[in-house]
């Protein structure tokens, strides 16, 4: 009797633990290649990563770029803020020479992504260019890769709320 609930416990611990592998992380919620969110003030990111690699201005605002390692590849995370000090956006970038490889990086991104929040009404799907936006609640995610003979990246983007267009403000 003993070495059945020990298989059954083993059997069931081992269906839940494949359960939560077979869906990932839920992407839906904080970025995952972060531990910040859109409540990181500057002074915070400084605090933990101290002085960025570079810093640029942006069409969201001044933008601090870190070497950031996710997904086993040694990409970078910029994170912008306004003028007001919030943050507006962060995002991940990979590139390579290959862009095969930028393109295999995108599609399993793509597909947790699809397996989190369902499939997304805006997508691009051309030879240079892929790119999709999930429209939330919590802040747009889009998630773009181009590939060209002289630039090949994936970008991962988490946009705020405030920064994000919602779909009934494109239709207007």
């Amino acid at each position: 009797m003993n070495a059945k609930k020990i298989i059954t416990s083993i059997s069931i611990l081992t269906i839940t633990v494949m359960g939560f592998v077979a869906c990932g992380k839920d992407l839906s919620s904080d970025p995952p290649f972060t531990t910040f969110n859109f409540d990181t003030t500057y002074d915070d990111m400084i605090k933990e990563l101290g002085e960025p690699d570079s810093e640029k201005e942006s069409y969201y605002g001044n933008a601090y770029n870190y070497s950031s390692d996710y997904l086993d590849l040694q990409g970078n995370v910029q994170y912008a803020f306004d003028e007001d000090g919030h943050m507006t956006n962060m995002t991940w970038a990979y590139f390579s020479e290959d862009g095969e490889e930028i393109t295999d990086i995108y599609n399993d991104l793509h597909k947790q992504l699809q397996n989190s929040l369902g499939k997304t009404k805006e997508a691009t799907n051309t030879v240079t260019n892929l790119a999709d936006i999930w429209r939330l609640d919590s802040g747009n995610i889009e998630l773009a890769a181009i590939v060209t003979s002289d630039y090949n990246v994936v970008m991962f983007t988490y946009l705020s709320p405030e920064y994000s267009t919602s779909s009934e403000e494109i239709e207007e």
